[in-house]
């Protein structure tokens, strides 16, 4: 067998070597993850808060308590002058990259906003709770990841317990493999 040819089966048999996951126990809940993820712990004022550090250094962030919100409010990506200069450097540099718009004054032009917005939305059932995932629609720019509004609590009492875990900025492999990782979350506390 010639050269080339014996590299490039070693490559695709090393390419296809199946990915390890282990399970990261937060007491709460737990999640299973690509092994070399690692878990972090930070201390909060009125939530339980924490999370994980990818392979490639990405930051996923979660919030578990009464305050704990959806970071997908889906304004749309439709800037004036004022707003451009509240983007965050990183923004700003990823910007070109994606569908906006930038006028001087959107409601006066016939602008269809929804051909702006930042997520796309699905809705799913991850162990016993109806969570809302949110992907960017423009890659990696915005946060991907996940909300349930109750893990235990009801409306009037404003006693909910609620759930985010997101990432920003995450490149299309890492953003496939947390979504998938969120789709293994267990709440033995909460879905008894």
């Amino acid at each position: 067998m010639n050269k080339p040819l014996s590299t490039l089966i070693l490559l695709l048999i090393c390419s296809c070597a199946s990915q390890k996951y282990k399970t990261i126990d937060f007491g709460r809940f737990e999640i299973t993850v690509p092994e070399k993820w690692n878990k972090y712990e930070r201390k909060g004022i009125d939530s339980y808060v924490g999370g994980m550090i990818t392979d490639k250094n990405d930051t996923l962030n979660f919030d578990l308590g009464r305050y704990s919100g959806d970071v997908s409010t889906d304004f749309p990506m439709v800037y004036n002058e004022e707003t451009l200069a509240e983007l965050s450097n990183r923004e700003r540099k990823l910007l070109p990259r994606t569908k906006h718009l930038i006028t001087e004054d959107w409601s006066s032009e016939d602008i269809d906003l929804r051909d702006y917005l930042k997520y796309d939305v699905e809705y799913d059932t991850i162990a016993c709770f109806r969570v809302k995932i949110i992907r960017p629609k423009n890659k990696g720019f915005g946060a991907s990841g996940i909300y349930i509004d109750s893990l235990s609590g009801i409306k009037k009492k404003y006693d909910k317990t609620k759930f985010n875990f997101y990432g920003k900025f995450l490149s299309e492999k890492t953003q496939t493999e947390f979504i998938k990782a969120l789709k293994t979350l267990r709440f033995e506390k909460y879905c008894e």
